[in-house]
């Protein structure tokens, strides 16, 4: 298996979570939308990946969707998706915050990631 490959897997597992999550009676929202940040996450870097783009150690997906810019421009069409998933990475790591997702928020943040999934799948061999 290919390293960009490995990515993707991840990313496809973070997606399936999310989606039983959904689908659940007790529906944990704040996981959904961190798993949903890390999904996009982890595509964005396989994109990197596949074209040998060095990347920092980071969940900033704002920073993630410019590196793959260097490589296809159409990359700032995920600005805005990557914009409502950004702060998932934390804000849902402190408890004080958790209760503050609704069920709407972590089935937006599932279509976000579905959305930066398909975009960047769109462009993986160009």
């Amino acid at each position: 298996m290919k390293e960009f490959e490995k990515w993707i897997k991840k990313a496809e597992g973070d997606l399936y979570n999310v989606e039983l999550l959904l689908k659940s009676e007790n529906c944990q929202t704040d996981i959904c939308c961190f798993h949903a940040q890390q999904a996009a996450e982890k595509y964005l870097k396989s994109y990197l990946v596949r074209y040998n783009i060095d990347f920092p150690k980071t969940h900033d997906l704002i920073e993630l969707m410019n590196l793959c810019k260097t490589k296809n421009l159409q990359f700032e069409q995920l600005k805005p998706f990557c914009l409502r998933l950004k702060n998932y990475a934390i804000t849902t790591g402190y408890p004080d915050m958790f209760d503050e997702f609704t069920g709407e928020d972590a089935q937006q943040a599932y279509q976000n990631a579905v959305i930066i999934k398909g975009f960047v799948l769109k462009y993986f061999f160009e």
